[in-house]
């Protein structure tokens, strides 16, 4: 009676004596079978490695991500924008560049986290494309624009010769229209002198081909003529009004 009670746990003791013997003997027969993860700390046989794509290595499931393994070349597939620690600014970093570099690179020239740095730094290169600053001005002999240290000569930046004589013609037109009709109430010389200080000043401190600077006189000149021509109907129609009404009275 006691001896059939103890028959299942002797069965069970048997299987597990038999599943172990089976499988020293399928280690045996495969001895090449699975490979060792490569991780130093590890060594695992594993028989589903995975394969690194940045080291090439072969590494057990718990070591295959980069952070995992301490993998050398992580940087070559695992690209991240680096942000500046000062200003928390993304830093645009190449495929192949050292990010510490690049970050170091951006504080010391366009970090603009220190105030008195960007107070320094505000001489922008005319020149277009280019996004150097300066602390002291480099102004163009000829054509009156800033440029960094690059592009000073004229060669670097294609200097098109002093542009303010492209306004020339503008101005003699517009006096030569102004001379055929009456004068309105302001100093048209005054006008005159206003819309070309205030054409200039934005030709200095854009980067503009003559072309476009004469387009844009153009237009604000043609808008004084609008505005000068509304003020004559404007005062035209006032004295006419007075007239009737003294007529009918």
């Amino acid at each position: 009676m006691k001896i059939a009670q103890d028959l299942p746990r002797l069965y069970r003791c048997f299987g597990h004596f038999a599943n172990s013997k089976m499988s020293s003997v399928r280690m045996a027969e495969f001895p090449d079978l699975g490979t060792h993860c490569a991780f130093e700390q590890c060594g695992f046989l594993d028989f589903l490695p995975a394969r690194c794509d940045a080291c090439t290595k072969d590494f057990c499931q718990h070591h295959v991500a980069y952070e995992q393994h301490n993998c050398e070349n992580s940087h070559l597939k695992d690209v991240k924008v680096p942000v500046c620690p000062l200003c928390e600014k993304p830093v645009p970093t190449g495929k192949n560049e050292n990010v510490d570099l690049k970050v170091n690179e951006h504080i010391d020239r366009d970090c603009q986290a220190d105030p008195r740095k960007k107070q320094a730094y505000k001489n922008r290169c005319s020149m277009k494309g280019c996004r150097r600053k300066e602390i002291i001005p480099i102004v163009c002999s000829d054509c009156k624009l800033n440029f960094c240290i690059g592009h000073r000569h004229t060669a670097d930046h294609k200097c098109q010769g002093p542009q303010r004589n492209a306004f020339m013609p503008h101005v003699a037109h517009w006096r030569s229209k102004q001379a055929s009709k009456p004068k309105p109430d302001t100093s048209n010389d005054e006008e005159l002198a206003r819309a070309l200080q205030e054409s200039l000043s934005t030709a200095d401190r854009a980067n503009l081909s003559p072309e476009e600077m004469d387009r844009r006189l153009a237009q604000q000149l043609q808008q004084e003529e609008n505005q000068r021509q509304h003020v004559v109907s404007t005062n035209t129609s006032s004295s006419s009004a007075r007239d009737s009404r003294c007529c009918l009275s």
